[in-house]
This record gives structure tokens, C-alpha cells and sequence, in this order.
């Protein structure tokens, strides 16, 4: 039933526009929302986890409102039972209004209007809404930045109510695990308000809490695209964007709770860091103690002590576990049993007539006004969760109570007033306690109009500082509603949305895979889940079934940058794993861009290192020879670009001109100049025997992923982003520039001594343009992830393309098909290239397969590139201004 109301919100299509209004609709979610949208949806509201009050398909989806039968329907129950709006809130809804709302649901409870399907937004999408949002921020400034997404829920069908729940939360969380004086809200960097940034420093975090959050993270994917390594060297992180509900969920109990908060492993650390000493105060009668029955989650008598820390209140609990009713002699007279705090108020170990508690929870201001806490044992060292022989959640699925998310979903409004017992009973029953002791408890326990005036003061200052979070102070609390959410089992709509497929889709994916009928069959039925565990156990087969990418191992990690706000080369790997690779004229040697930071020379026949050109202090990511072959120069992380001997492997030059990853480079050709690009957004024009800067293009260049130059013109292509730049460096011109490519363009060649130019892209396509004017002569689509390189035969027939996908393609560029598909690289392949036979093909993947392919057969009679009768490319006009 779920599945066909909500189709139309999760379709993967255009928007189409909605249908008239109904005017009996209007007046009903008129009613609705000026009586119940302020407690079920508005500014994300949540009362009793029910956010969606004017979704009228939620409403009859979730059997709030029975379509054709208004008695039924819950709305109308509790409207006239008083409960909907609350007891006491004005306006109360008329009889008029109730008889529309009546009217409205035996009618059918149609909706005022039909809704436009939702576009859904894609992980290339936020990709890119992340890279557009870095350029708004300082460059020294992007290694603090990170993002939370809520991209999948938008995707699920969500509404506008509903997503401001998920923010509320997150917020709250955030700022309820930080140290920072000032509140801090995520803010959105789309229009959707799906993807949210956030600085470390506003939390007082740094790479090492993030990391210690990634090591707990199982959604973290590593893509093979342009985009998502600029993503990465722009944040100095693996893994810049995490999933919001996930991390509400996960980061609201503990231990990563605690870890993020920083806390110690006992109580005397945190008091100590809190600067309060429990002893003392007791000692000198600092603290206000109230003790009670019945405190709502403890079985048994609860003493609750107040002390000032050093940003506010600093509360603890004394919990004890039950007095034992049948492994005593009751025939014979029984001492007091020192867990009645009733009969000991005094304690904890200061005299003879201590209570004896079995341990507590401690709840204390942050310096941003929110609570943070702690549990004990009688040991007072830290609890993940409390014993439930002593106290216990109902909302948790173990009913145990957990640090961090029990305690939220408890004390929602902070602390929970709790009037005083035992002052009225030691005055009623004075007799029981010598003189001192009354005096030192009536000192311990002031009288409760007291007691109940702090807190009221404490539940103040709460709600304030919950409020800048969004999250205001209401009956249900944002973090464990969503947690609780989260923990839910997973539907088809929901683990579609999660790994960016249709419903129909993923279930015929499901029914392609049998790894993923095994664990993930549930969901191919209508109405079947799956628990939320066993999702998160199957991600990994996704991942590989589905090519989202490289599942991230949250136990590696490279070395970080000085001040720990991230990793000096987010990018390192570990392993033979090659980023870049060119080919050398005569196909006998390849230069290999290497994670271990060198560059190695490769022979190819031989399928062996000669010789490793070290020097790079970061991983290698363009590599590329001069026309004789006898020089090499190289670009990386370290922002450096590095001119070789090949011979003897010394290093000739080091170019220092970029402030970011170099990304591309290339030689002149007759090898006195070089050229390099890089993710700061500059092209460089080098003399590579002095080293000197001849030109620099800069602007709107963005981040450079590859550059090409035609064998004679003294121009050179650039691929920026998504744009194709010509750019002249003799003079520094820009020539032409036009946006070639839906994903970031990658690969970029000339072909025809210069008259065609093709690129391809993360948005898995490969072009030919007319690069006189940037027509599209051609489009050639059949890979399913992003290209990652592009060879032309020499005399003009064939063009081969590596993609991300693990494949090679050999195109018959004018029927626009590929004439052949090579299957058995394992991993993305980031080289191809035509050897000088013309008859065999050499690729290369990341993991350093390299295989040799004989094309011969395939190239009989077709692949042609199509000829061009425009003008040279060095003949292109200059771009207007």
C-alpha cells in the first residue's frame, strides 16, 4: 500500500505539473493546519512522532485517516475526544470545522492538489552541490568543512515537514556534542535543503573526532570520478559527506557518544573537568539534593544532587537497586537496608549512616547552555548502558538505557522537576535520626519549593539554548525520535532510495544478484523489510553488485595535517594502486601516477618496474612523457609539478605553482615547455628548462582535470569542470569555452592532427566536438561509471575509452556504437591506448592489470572518425569579453 501512494515522489523523472485544486481539500488542510500543524509538522514539530499532518497521502497511508469513513479516522477521534489540539491551547476547533473535516474524509479524503513528481537528487548530484558550495568558502578554510545529507529521505519521499525533523536533530545532536560557547545549525547548501555543511571548528572538532565517527560509518563510499577526488582534496577527507539520519542515530549513543564528547573513562575525570568536586561541596554543603519513589525509569528510590560546575548546573543521580524481599529472615527483627535512601539520606561513603547506591547518571550544562551525560556504576567508572535491574528505557528496542539517547528522550525538557520526599519525612519522623543528622540533611535537602525553583531555572536556560538548535523543547524529542526512525526495518521505497535506484529497479536488481536474494530477498514482495542490521550487513554486497563504488574502511588513514583538521593526502592508498597512466611512443614503456607518491617507469613487454622517480611527498596523479620519450613529468597531491630524466632517474625540476592537487600535465612538443592544471583552478605555462612561468590561466577554470594539445597549434584544451576551454598559451588567451559535459569532464584528446577534439566525463558519455566552434559532432554513450581516459589510432580510425566501470570500449564513432567491450579488468581502468602496430590495444586499471587486446578484427571496415572541412584549430577567433 506504502509503495503505490508514494510512487509518484520516489519516480526518477522530470517534474510534471500538478493538478487543480480541490476546494473541500483547501478548506480541510486549512483546518488542519491552523489547529495541528504547530504540533505535527510545522518548523519540523513532532508531537507523538507525527510530523505530516498536511501530507494527506501520509495521513490515509498511515491510517490517520480512513478515506470514506470519518468516524474511523484517528484525526476525528482525537478532535472529539479534546485531545488534538491539546487540553488547554486556544483556538479549540469549531463544530463547523469539525463537519468540513468530516465531510472532506467520507468524500474520499482527496488531496488539494496532486503533487509534481520530485526529482530525485543523485550521489553525482551532491557531489557537485558539495564542489559549488566549496568555491563559496575560503580555500584555506575548506579543510574544516564537512556535510551531512539527507538526500536518500528527499528521495524516499519525504516531505518538506518531515526533512525539518531530520535537520532539528542533527543540529541538536551537533550541538549537544560540542565544547563551543555559541550554538551552531548545520546550514543548506541546496534548495532542497538536503545537504548541509557544517565546520569542525564551530564544534571545537577535528579530523581525529570526524575519523573516529568514519570508523563506525558503513554508508562511506569511495567513487572513481573527477568530481568526488575534488570533493576529497578540497575537504582533506576520505569520506567529506555522511549520512545525517544515520549519524543522529549512531552518534546519540554511546561510546561514540562519549568519544566525540571527549569524556573520560570515570567520574572523578569528568568531575574533574567539569571543575567540581563532589566531596567537598557535599562536605561544605554546596549541593540541593531532592530524593523521591517513583522516579519513571528507576525500580527503586532516586536521590538527585545539584552542584554548579563550570558552565552551569552539574546534576547526578544516586540509583539504587531493590531492597531484596525474600532472602532475609523476617521473623527475626532486620536492621535498615542502607538502599533505602529514606532511612539514609545522608552518604554517599562520608559516615557510619551512609546510603549505599549501585550507581547514577550524571546530566551537565556545555558551555552552549545543552546537556550532555554520563553513567556510572558503584565504581563510578562509565556505562555505556545502565543495568536494567536498576533502571530501564521502554522506548529502546533492549529497554536498557543508553548514554546519550535515554537520556534525551527522558529529560526533554532537561531536567525533570522532581519534588523532595525526604526532608517532610525525617521532620516527620525526627525521632529516627540524632540531632546533627537532621541539621546536615535538612542542609543537603533544602525545602522543595527550593529544590523545584532551581530546576524550574535549569529547564530555562535548557529550552533557550535547545531552542537556537531548531529542536524547541516540546513533549517528543527530536534525537531518539529520529533514532528510533533510523532503527526501523527497511521497506523497498527506503533501501531503493538509500542506494539511488527506482523500487522497480532495485527489485530487479535484487532478483539479478543472488548474494542480494539471500540477505535482501524480503523486499522483493510487496509490503516485505528487512531489519535495519541486517541492511547494514548487505551494504558491501551493494556496493560491489550495484558498482556504488569502493566500500571505505574507516581503520585507514593517512598521515593528518598539522593542525588535525584532516589528512595531508586524503587520496593515499595502500597497495600497488595506480592513479595515472601514459604511454610512451612506442608503446614499449609506460609512466605509471602511483599511490605510494613515486612515479614508476614501466616496462610493458616485460609487465615490471625499471625504476621509481621518487620525490613527490603526496600520492602521483598525472603523469606524462615528452615526444622523444627521454623526459618525464609528473603532478600531485603535494600541489607540486616534478620534471625527470628518465634515464637516470634524477629529478630535473620541481614547478611550485599551484595551491592544490595537480591534476593534469603534459609536454610540449618538442619538450622545452610543459603545462599543468590543477584543482586551485590554474593552468600553468612552463619553460621546463628554467622553471620559469611563461602564462597562467585562472578564474573560472574551477578544477582541472585534463589537458590536451594538438600536435602543431599553440593552443591547448583544458577540461575544467564541466567546460572545454581552448586556451592559447603563447598569449594567455582564452579562445572558446562551452559546457561539454553533464558530470565533471575527465579525459580530453585531440584527433585528426587537431580538427576534432573528444572528451568524456563522469557523466559516463564520450564526445566529439568541432573545436573551431564547440558543435557536438558526435555522442557515444554504453559505459556505466565516469571516463577515465581516450586514445585515437593514429591515421584516424578507432577510438578507445577506459572507464571507471572496468571496461574498455573501441567505438565506431559514426554509427555511434561500440564494436567491442573488454570485460576482464577487475577494477576501474584509468589507461587505454593504441600500441604502435595499430592492431593491439594496452589498458591499465588501478590495481595495475594491465592487459594487451587484439583490435585488428574489430577495425575491418569500420571505426571511422568523421572528417572536417572548418579551419585549423590555431584559426579559432578569440572569445569576446
Amino acid at each position: 500500500m506504502r509503495r503505490l501512494l508514494l510512487a509518484a515522489v520516489t519516480a526518477f523523472a522530470a517534474t510534471s505539473p500538478a493538478l487543480a485544486a480541490d476546494p473541500l481539500a483547501a478548506k480541510a488542510k486549512a483546518i488542519l493546519d491552523a489547529h495541528c500543524h504547530r504540533c505535527h509538522g510545522k518548523d519540523g514539530a513532532i508531537e507523538g512522532g507525527f510530523n505530516y499532518v498536511l501530507d494527506f497521502a501520509k495521513l490515509a497511508d498511515r491510517k490517520k485517516v480512513i478515506a470514506g469513513n470519518a468516524a474511523g479516522s484517528l484525526v476525528v477521534k482525537r478532535i472529539v475526544a479534546g485531545t488534538m489540539p491539546p487540553p488547554g491551547e486556544k483556538p479549540r476547533v469549531s463544530d463547523a470545522d469539525l463537519a468540513t473535516l468530516k465531510q472532506w474524509i467520507d468524500a474520499g479524503a482527496g488531496a488539494e492538489v496532486v503533487a509534481p513528481q520530485r526529482t530525485a537528487i543523485s550521489a553525482a548530484d551532491v557531489t557537485q552541490l558539495v564542489l559549488a558550495d566549496l568555491e563559496t568558502v575560503d580555500r584555506r578554510a575548506r579543510r574544516f568543512v564537512r556535510y551531512f545529507s539527507l538526500t536518500h529521505l528527499h528521495n524516499a519521499g519525504l516531505g518538506d515537514d518531515e526533512l525539518q525533523t531530520y535537520r532539528n536533530a542533527l543540529s541538536k545532536l551537533l550541538n549537544s556534542l560540542s565544547w563551543h560557547p555559541k550554538v551552531r545549525t548545520p546550514e543548506p547548501v541546496d534548495a532542497a535543503k538536503t545537504v548541509l555543511r557544517i565546520d569542525l571548528r564551530w564544534y571545537l572538532w577535528d579530523a581525529t573526532l570526524w575519523n573516529r565517527m568514519l570508523n563506525d560509518y558503513p554508508y562511506g563510499l569511495i567513487t572513481d570520478s573527477g568530481s568526488a577526488r575534488a570533493m576529497t582534496v578540497g575537504t582533506a577527507t576520505k569520506v567529506p559527506v555522511v549520512r545525517a539520519d544515520w549519524f543522529v542515530a549512531t552518534a546519540s549513543r554511546a561510546p561514540l557518544y562519549y568519544d566525540l564528547l571527549q569524556l573520560p573513562g570515570n567520574l572523578g575525570d569528568l568531575e574533574k573537568q567539569l571543575r567540581v568536586d563532589s566531596a567537598l561541596n557535599i562536605q561544605q554543603e554546596r549541593v540541593m539534593r531532592a530524593a523521591f519513589n517513583g522516579s519513571g525509569i528507576a525500580r527503586s528510590n532516586r536521590v538527585l544532587e545539584r552542584h554548579d560546575a563550570l558552565n552551569g548546573p552539574y546534576w547526578r543521580s544516586y540509583d539504587f537497586d531493590e531492597v531484596p524481599q525474600n532472602l532475609v529472615d523476617r521473623t527475626a527483627p532486620q536492621p535498615a537496608d542502607r538502599r533505602n535512601v529514606f532511612a539514609f539520606p545522608l552518604g554517599p561513603g562520608q559516615a557510619e549512616n551512609s546510603f549505599v547506591h549501585f550507581g547514577g547518571e550524571m546530566i551537565f550544562a556545555l558551555p552552549n547552555g545543552l546537556h550532555a551525560y554520563f553513567i556510572v556504576n558503584a565504581a563510578n567508572a562509565r556505562l555505556d548502558k545502565a543495568p536494567q535491574a536498576i533502571v530501564s528505557d521502554p522506548r529502546r528496542p533492549d529497554r536498557a538505557v543508553e548514554a546519550g539517547v535515554s537520556c534525551m528522550s527522558c529529560h526533554v525538557t532537561g531536567i525533570l522537576p522532581k519534588a523532595d520526599q525526604v526532608r517532610d519525612h525525617v521532620e516527620k519522623n525526627a525521632k529516627a535520626f540524632t540531632r546533627l543528622e537532621i541539621d546536615q540533611i535538612k542542609a543537603l535537602y533544602p525545602p522543595k519549593d527550593k529544590t523545584l525553583a532551581a530546576m524550574d531555572e535549569d529547564m530555562k536556560n535548557y529550552a533557550a539554548a535547545a531552542a537556537k538548535t531548531g529542536a524547541k523543547v516540546a513533549r517528543t524529542e527530536a534525537v531518539s525520535t529520529i533514532t528510533l526512525k533510523y532503527e526501523a526495518d527497511v521497506d523497498l521505497i527506503a533501501a531503493s532510495a538509500e542506494v539511488g535506484l527506482t523500487a522497480d529497479a532495485f527489485r530487479a536488481r535484487i532478483d539479478a544478484s543472488e548474494p542480494l536474494r539471500q540477505s535482501l530477498g524480503a523486499l522483493r514482495a510487496g509490503g516485505g523489510t528487512v531489519a535495519r542490521p541486517v541492511w547494514v550487513q548487505a551494504f558491501g554486497d551493494l556496493a560491489r553488485d550495484l558498482q556504488l563504488g569502493e566500500l571505505f574502511r574507516g581503520n585507514v588513514n593517512g598521515a593528518a595535517l598539522t593542525d588535525n583538521t584532516g589528512e595531508l593526502d586524503p587520496l593515499e592508498a595502500q597497495g600497488n594502486v595506480a592513479n595515472a597512466v601514459a604511454l610512451s611512443a612506442n608503446g614499449k614503456l609506460a609512466l605509471i601516477g602511483a599511490a605510494d607518491r613515486s612515479v614508476r617507469v614501466w616496462d610493458v613487454e616485460g609487465g615490471r618496474d625499471l625504476k621509481r622517480l621518487v620525490g613527490h611527498t603526496a600520492t602521483v596523479w598525472a603523469v606524462a612523457f615528452s615526444g622523444d620519450g627521454k623526459k618525464a613529468v609528473s603532478g600531485g597531491v603535494d600541489g607540486t609539478v616534478r620534471i625527470w630524466d628518465i634515464d637516470t632517474g634524477t629529478e630535473l625540476k620541481k614547478l611550485d605553482g599551484h595551491a592544490a592537487m595537480v591534476s593534469a600535465v603534459a609536454f610540449s612538443g618538442d619538450g622545452t615547455k610543459v603545462i599543468s592544471g590543477g584543482f586551485d583552478g590554474a593552468v600553468v605555462w612552463w619553460n621546463a628548462d628554467t622553471g620559469k612561468e611563461i602564462h597562467r590561466l585562472e578564474g573560472d577554470t574551477k578544477y582541472v582535470h585534463a589537458i590536451a594539445m594538438p600536435p602543431t597549434a599553440k593552443l591547448a584544451a583544458v577540461a575544467a569542470d564541466r567546460n572545454v576551454i581552448l586556451w592559447d598559451f603563447s598569449t594567455g588567451d582564452v579562445l572558446k569555452t562551452w559546457d561539454a559535459h553533464a558530470g565533471a569532464v575527465t579525459a580530453i584528446r585531440f584527433a585528426e592532427g587537431g580538427s576534432l577534439l573528444l572528451s568524456g566525463g563522469d557523466d559516463a558519455a564520450v564526445k566529439l566536438w568541432s573545436p573551431t566552434d564547440g558543435k557536438l559532432v558526435a555522442e557515444l554513450k554504453g559505459h556505466a561509471a565516469g571516463i577515465r581516459d581516450l586514445a585515437v589510432k593514429p591515421g584516424g580510425r578507432g577510438v578507445l575509452s577506459a572507464s571507471a566501470d572496468g571496461t574498455v570500449k573501441l567505438w565506431d564513432v559514426a554509427a555511434a556504437k561500440d564494436v567491442a567491450t573488454f570485460k576482464k579488468h577487475g577494477k576501474a581502468v584509468v589507461a587505454a591506448g593504441f600500441l604502435p602496430s595499430g592492431v593491439k590495444t594496452l589498458s591499465v586499471d588501478r590495481e595495475l592489470g594491465v592487459l594487451i587486446w587484439d583490435v585488428a578484427k574489430f577495425l575491418t571496415g569500420s571505426p571511422a572518425l568523421p572528417t572536417l572541412s572548418k579551419p585549423p584549430p590555431d584559426a579559432i577567433p578569440k572569445a569576446k569579453e
